[in-house]
């Protein structure tokens, strides 16, 4: 990965947000409340507006379109998640040890930020967003960090499968509905998920070394306290 894919890409009201323009901000807030407790479809763009106390003359000026605020929020937020993914491969260097660190940013990132993660669950996946270059560009960048991995563990002898694509495919969609069950007051921590996820997922692709399986505890990185500081670095300046 090369170029900007270390940089966090904002769309035009990101990066309106960013001159501290509170209007932008509120609408921002209450259009990803609305997107994801009640879905892209059913939230109009006046219950945006009024949502965030913004009227309907001042609502336009700042917004064209809910299609607008929809495609700004899965850009910044998808972003965010790709550099936090990047990150977190970069602190280890095993194959194991980067898959571990990839699932791990998948759990903790929807229990970190659950409205965001609840947008990208819903609406990533529902529509084609091959008009929106930006956002296909960070979707290639992250499924060639997943591939990547799974090639490299694959060339060393690590992990056994078949095909990289559908072993990519069903790690990623394996955490997209961590949003709908977890509980911060649960009897599984944050700790406890992310390192079940960690186990399964080199289960899936049959992780082993030296002739026998490997587990998440026989890892020596990453933890997963040092994961939840790469997220929280990826996101410490979002304004959700």
């Amino acid at each position: 990965m090369s170029g900007d894919a270390g940089k966090p890409v904002q769309g035009r009201r990101g990066r309106r947000a960013a001159d501290a323009t509170p209007v932008n901000v509120r609408l921002s807030r209450a259009a990803l409340e609305l997107f994801s407790r009640k879905g892209f479809d059913a939230t109009g763009i006046r219950e945006i507006g009024a949502h965030a106390g913004v009227s309907t003359s001042m609502l336009y000026h700042y917004l064209s379109s809910k299609d607008e605020a929809l495609s700004d929020l899965v850009l910044e937020g998808l972003s965010r998640h790709g550099q936090a993914l990047q990150d977190a491969c970069g602190i280890v260097d095993r194959p194991e040890e980067r898959l571990a660190a990839l699932i791990g940013v998948q759990v903790i990132i929807p229990i970190k930020h659950p409205q965001m993660g609840q947008l990208l669950q819903q609406e990533l996946h529902a529509r084609d967003w091959s008009d929106h270059p930006s956002i296909s560009r960070q979707r290639a960048r992250t499924n060639r960090l997943w591939t990547d991995v799974l090639a490299r563990g694959q060339a060393e002898g690590v992990f056994t499968f078949g095909s990289a694509s559908l072993a990519r495919i069903a790690l990623m969609r394996s955490t997209t509905l961590v949003t709908q069950w977890y509980q911060a007051d649960g009897a599984l921590g944050l700790e406890t998920v992310a390192a079940q996820f960690a186990d399964l997922a080199l289960g899936t692709v049959r992780a082993h070394r030296d002739g026998r399986p490997l587990r998440f505890d026989d890892l020596q990185a990453p933890s997963i306290t040092r994961l939840v500081e790469v997220v929280e670095k990826a996101h410490r300046d979002v304004w959700w």
